[in-house]
């Protein structure tokens, strides 16, 4: 089998595709977002009906459905051959030029969060401004003649994007939860940056609050009024994820996947898997199947 184009080459910071081409080049299988680094994917429906499966969650598409999609996820775009639309993928050096562009977009797509999606009305005033928006941002990346001008102009449109999902996801937050608290949501973010990069060789809450210079207890007063999660509930549902994404999609044994997780032993990660999910890590595979793959599995 061909292996698929890269989502982004190495020297490529920001691209700008239609979903039909884009769906071309990446492929029919389910695929990961990253690769030598993190690419993230912004898809936005113009017309036409179709799905497509971010992990293993069923995402419809028609016009006004606006998905942003996390570097960690598998996207597997099945049925999109009758729908219209447009694809951004850029990396965290074109958007985070700062501190702050960076706290924003781990707000959006990072923590309890897996990923954004949204679904506007055809003539709501959002979904307009968000086609007017990505119209521009289309015409600038084929057409824009002064480079550096253009990824200015690029980056701007982009955060005004980003910053418009985010509003989109305090107003839902709003109607369930009642922890608003931006300075903790600040350090919420800093610990996830943190549980991205370590997850699988750290598992002590300890080290994650030495790293943020405050103690375990201030880190879960933080994430408690921050995302009204515990920072061990945070870190399990992250592995939880990883382990769900691994088994279906990666060509490893449980054993393999227990020990790439940090598991000393499969039988750990067999009781982990199992008391958060009710189900053992394999039949879990087994229900949810995806074919191919070829594994061989000696452990329940």
């Amino acid at each position: 089998m061909q292996k698929p184009a890269p989502v982004l080459e190495p020297d490529h910071l920001v691209r700008f595709q239609t979903l039909d081409r884009y769906t071309a080049l990446f492929g029919s299988e389910a695929r990961r977002l990253t690769e030598s680094r993190w690419v993230y994917t912004l898809i936005s429906i113009k017309q036409g009906k179709g799905h497509c499966f971010v992990d293993n969650e069923y995402v419809p598409l028609q016009a006004g459905t606006l998905i942003l999609v996390n570097p960690f996820a598998y996207l597997h775009l099945e049925n999109t051959l009758y729908v219209q639309g447009v694809v951004i993928l850029f990396t965290e050096e074109f958007l985070c030029r700062t501190h702050l562009y960076e706290q924003l977009l781990y707000k959006t797509i990072f923590g309890p969060n897996r990923r954004t999606c949204f679904q506007l009305a055809g003539n709501d005033t959002g979904s307009n401004y968000i086609q007017s928006q990505l119209s521009m941002f289309g015409w600038e990346y084929r057409l824009g003649s002064d480079p550096l001008l253009k990824f200015d102009f690029l980056h701007n449109i982009l955060l005004g994007v980003i910053l418009y999902m985010h509003k989109l996801q305090l107003e839902q937050e709003n109607s369930m939860l009642d922890i608003k608290e931006p300075l903790a949501k600040s350090q919420v973010v800093q610990f996830v940056q943190l549980l991205n990069t370590h997850f699988k060789e750290q598992s002590s809450l300890q080290f994650y609050a030495d790293k943020m210079n405050i103690t375990q207890d201030q880190l879960a007063q933080i994430c408690k009024k921050g995302v009204g999660w515990s920072p061990k509930a945070i870190m399990q549902e992250k592995l939880l994820r990883e382990a769900k994404r691994a088994l279906l999609f990666e060509p490893m044994s449980i054993k393999e996947i227990s020990f790439a997780l940090g598991f000393t032993e499969p039988t750990n990660f067999v009781k982990f898997f199992q008391q958060h999910t009710g189900i053992s890590p394999k039949n879990f595979r087994i229900e949810h199947c995806i074919g191919g793959l070829g594994r061989q599995d000696n452990v329940a």
